[in-house]
Order: C-alpha cells, then sequence, then structure tokens
C-alpha cells in the first residue's frame, strides 16, 4: 500500500474516509478547520462606502477569505448570484439593498423567503450575515434566527475587530440567542414537557403550512421579474418611488436618453455638457456610454491616465472577467460617475441583455442617469431601454438633407425615431443651430418639438477642453455662464422647479456655494423619500 500510494495521496484518502464517517452537522467547516481554507464572501450591500469598507477589512485578512469578483446590488438578483458564486459567506444589507417592494412589511417577506430557500437549498454550506438597524425586539430578527441565521448585526456601527474574528469562528446560536422574542421555560414534570412538545409541533406544522402558502403566493412573482417586461415595470417602480432630497426639495430619480439619427451630431458632446451641469449643481449623476460604440469617452478623458486596468460595468456584469487582475469598474471625473467603455471592450448586440443594461444602472446610486444612446436605435435593447425612459432626446443639426431623409426615410432606426416623437417624454435639440433658425419656415414645424438648442462653441475651445481631459464647463471659471441659457430648459424639464428657483436665489444658477455633502452615517427611510 505505502508503495502504491505516496504519503500524501494516504493523508488525503484518510480525511475524507474520516469525514465520510462522521455525522457533521457541517462538513465544510470540518474541512476548513483542518486545511485552514479561505472562504469566499459574496457582498449584497449595495452602498458603495459601506461596501468599500467592507472590502478592504477583508483584503487584510486575505489568509481567510476571499472576495467575490461580483457584488449584489439588488434582491432580485440574490439567488442568481448565489447560484454562480457559490460563496461561503453572503453578506445581506437590511436597508441599502434594493427590494421589489416600497412597503416594510412586504420587503420583510421577501427577504425571509429568499433567506428560507436559501437554509433549504444549501443548508449549512452557506452562511448568511445579516446587517442591518434594528431593535433587539424586532419580530423580523427572532425570524431570521428561527431560519437558521447566526450571524446578525443589528447596531448602526460595530467593532471590525469583533466582525471579522467572528467570521473566522464558526456560527454560534448563542450569539444570536437574544434575538428571539419567546422564552422557553422548562417544565416541571414529564407531562407538561410532552404537553409543550405536541404543541411546538403543531405550531411548526401549522407555520410551515403558512410559509408554503406564503412562498408559493410569493414565488412566481419572484421568478416573473427575470422576464423583460416585468423587470421593465419595476424598474420604472422604483425610478420613480425611489426619492432623493437635495436642500429640502424630493426629487425623483431620472433617466434620460440621449441619442441621433446620424454620426457626429453632437450627442456625446451634448450628453457631457448636461452631465457636468447636474454635477454642478450637486445632483449625483452617472454618465453612461452605448456598450456598442465605439469607445470615444474614455480616450476624451485620457482614461489611460486613470487605470489601464479600468474596465465598464457592462464588462463587470456581462463578461467572464480574470480573478487574476485587479480590475476596476468606478470612475469619477469632476463628480460626474462615467460608464465607459475600455477600448479592448467589444460587445456583440446580444451579449448585453437587458437585464444585464438594469443591473447596470442598479449599480449608481446617481439621481440622474443619462443614457448616451449614439445611433443604435435599432437595437431590440436600446429600444427597451425607451421603454423605461423618463426623459428623451433626440440631437439633430440644422442640415436640410437630414431633415427630408428624417421624414421620408424608411430605414428601421429613422422610422422608430418618427414613432417615438409622438410620445410626451420625446422631444429633439438643436445642435450647432442660431437661435433665428427657430423662425425659419421648416423648423417652425418642429417648434413644439424642439426642447433646447446649442449653438457652435469655439473650436479653439471644443480642442483645449479635450486636450486638458476636462469637461468645456470648467475651461474657464466662467465658461459654464455660456452654457446655462442652452441648458437650463434640459434642466427645467428633469429638476423640479423648486430646486432651480434654489439655485437662482443663490447668486446664479450654478453657484458654487451648494455643495454635495459626503457622509457614511445613514439616514433613516420614511415611506417613499430617502435624503440625500
Amino acid at each position: 500500500m505505502n508503495g502504491k500510494y505516496p504519503r500524501y495521496k494516504l493523508m488525503t484518502y484518510m480525511i475524507f474516509n474520516l469525514v465520510r464517517s462522521y455525522k457533521f452537522v457541517s462538513r465544510v467547516f470540518f474541512l476548513q478547520e483542518l486545511f485552514k481554507l479561505a472562504q469566499k464572501v459574496l457582498i449584497a450591500v449595495a452602498e458603495k462606502t459601506y461596501t468599500d469598507i467592507l472590502r478592504d477589512l477583508f483584503l487584510k485578512h486575505s489568509e481567510d477569505f476571499v472576495l467575490s469578483s461580483q457584488e449584489v446590488f439588488h434582491r432580485r438578483f440574490l439567488e442568481e448570484m448565489v447560484e454562480n458564486e457559490r460563496p461561503d459567506i453572503l453578506l445581506i444589507h437590511d436597508s441599502y439593498l434594493e427590494s421589489e417592494y416600497v412597503e416594510q412589511e412586504k420587503k420583510d417577506e421577501e427577504m425571509l423567503f429568499y433567506i428560507k430557500k436559501f437554509r433549504l437549498q444549501y443548508e449549512e454550506e452557506l452562511r448568511i450575515v445579516y446587517l442591518c438597524e434594528r431593535p433587539k425586539g424586532d419580530p423580523f430578527l427572532s425570524k431570521l434566527v428561527s431560519l437558521g441565521v447566526r450571524d446578525i448585526f443589528n447596531a448602526n456601527s460595530f467593532d471590525l475587530d469583533e466582525f471579522v474574528n467572528q467570521l473566522k469562528d464558526k456560527p454560534k446560536f448563542s450569539r444570536v440567542a437574544k434575538f428571539l422574542i419567546e422564552d422557553y421555560p422548562s417544565p416541571k414534570n414529564p407531562e407538561q414537557r410532552e404537553s409543550i412538545e405536541n404543541e411546538e409541533e403543531g405550531d411548526e406544522e401549522g407555520g410551515e403550512e403558512n410559509d408554503v402558502a406564503a412562498s408559493s403566493h410569493e414565488k412566481p412573482v419572484i421568478q416573473k421579474v427575470v422576464h423583460k417586461n416585468v423587470i421593465k415595470r419595476d424598474y420604472k417602480i422604483q425610478i420613480t418611488n425611489q426619492v432623493e432630497k437635495l436642500v429640502g426639495v424630493p426629487i425623483n430619480k431620472k433617466l434620460v436618453l440621449l441619442g441621433g439619427f446620424r454620426p457626429r451630431s453632437g450627442v456625446t458632446f451634448i450628453a457631457h455638457l448636461l452631465a457636468r451641469s447636474l454635477a454642478k449643481m450637486g445632483i449625483m449623476t452617472t454618465y453612461v456610454e452605448c456598450p456598442f460604440a465605439y469607445p470615444y469617452t474614455y480616450d476624451r478623458f485620457a482614461g489611460q491616465r486613470f487605470s489601464n486596468d479600468y474596465r465598464s460595468k457592462f464588462y463587470q456584469f456581462s463578461k467572464h472577467s480574470d480573478s487574476q487582475i485587479n480590475r476596476v469598474y468606478d470612475w469619477k471625473i469632476e463628480d460626474v460617475q462615467i460608464i465607459c467603455k475600455h477600448p479592448e471592450e467589444i460587445y456583440k448586440s446580444d451579449e448585453v441583455t437587458f437585464e444585464t443594461f438594469v443591473k447596470v444602472l442598479f449599480s449608481t446610486s446617481s439621481v440622474v442617469n443619462i443614457i448616451d444612446v449614439g445611433t443604435f436605435w435599432n437595437f431590440e435593447l436600446l429600444q427597451d431601454v425607451y421603454d423605461i425612459a423618463d426623459h428623451v432626446y433626440i440631437v439633430f443639426e440644422p442640415d436640410i438633407s437630414e431633415i427630408q431623409r428624417f421624414e421620408e426615410s424608411h430605414e428601421e432606426t429613422i422610422a422608430f425615431l418618427r414613432t417615438i416623437l409622438k410620445d410626451e417624454k420625446t422631444h429633439f435639440i438643436g445642435n450647432r443651430f442660431p437661435k433665428q433658425l427657430l423662425k425659419d419656415e421648416i423648423f417652425s414645424l418642429y417648434k413644439s418639438k424642439i426642447k433646447a438648442i446649442f449653438p457652435v462653441f469655439p473650436v479653439i475651445d471644443v480642442y483645449f477642453s479635450q486636450f486638458q481631459s476636462i469637461f468645456l464647463n470648467d475651461l474657464t471659471k466662467e465658461y459654464q455662464g455660456r452654457i446655462d441659457p442652452c441648458i437650463q430648459p434640459l434642466l427645467e424639464d428633469i429638476l423640479p422647479g423648486e430646486i432651480l428657483k434654489s439655485f437662482r436665489k443663490k447668486n446664479g444658477l450654478f453657484s458654487g456655494v451648494f455643495k454635495k455633502k459626503i457622509t457614511v452615517q445613514k439616514t433613516e427611510t420614511k415611506g417613499e423619500e430617502a435624503p440625500i
């Protein structure tokens, strides 16, 4: 035997037979004790500051933990991500992780549904760590304990060393027993004990029947969200129901699309101006470049100086990234969050699904997301994104031949644009468009649909803003003032009137008085309003 099998193989054989011969509650933890395996951690927090703190913590303890290359940004993706990533530890945040529902009771039912499903599917192989801000006597926490959750952190702050040491240790019921609401007195005689046990068994069976009934009622809803049309509807709910506050004024989150019907008509130029103008007002804004377009924005802002390892969030959610390379997926320029393609990123029309696009949108915490469609309106994905958009702008230039093409062409893209122009949310933006042309016989026909016009900016100014890799808005201290009259009709369309009035009172629309305040302290969310 010794001559046939090397010693290390014999040891491995003996160890695994030892594992099979004993009925341990969790073989995973037994093996981890033997081999000191690093546990894979999947973070489902969906709040960047919080997530960064956790990531840094686990990276400091890389001998015990390995981070998943993915994150969960919405509860609807929990099942998919857990199945694909197969983590040992799942960290869930109670309030930061978005829900399908607005009412707290429904949110709690949804979370209990997922956790129960994980417990049934993975048993002890998946350790669920629940992060929340709930009082000790909250019935929800008691239900978590009954479902086998052994790691609950219910304070708005906790010691990171104690946190990580607890996760290095085995899960223990003693840590969460305090969250159980019911007390279980010790019966004085066997008859009492038997009576109590019978009652508990009856309650448990009844509870299981109720849970099964609830699950059978909830499950179709949860599964249906994978369907494209339902996702679109639900995303729309998220956009309109999630309300941010700025200077005391509620702002509904907005999804804005900009595109054109021919290349180089100024779509990206205007999208950049709009994004920076909103950011200067303290409005959290994300610019998203079309994943099928030429990767212009990366070079426009000298992305290679930022990071050669940068990749867009489309890459993060649709490509199998190399775990050996520390990819960078977050890029901010002058308070504008940028999601754009690296020159090496290439996507076919079927490589970015609608669900992937929704994940990208959910991954941002911005109030306004600006999607640069370019001329790719004929892609089914972008037509689906149109359905959930709040405002859509078609950029065109005062070119008579192009206007005639728009009116007469049977091209699929042009036909689609003619159709959506009839919608109330869709308007034109004139680029390189003198104001006098609004009185012209041709363009007066579109006057009610032209939301804003932009003049020809000096080529030398545009060139030097590109050379310095900055927004044209920031070329000089006074340059924003030249852009204000052009951008204002768009702001009036996107933002509440109270916001604009508040800024006008402060020495001009874009004064620097209102700078966005950054805090890591969580503010309680009530109803449908959440302060920034």
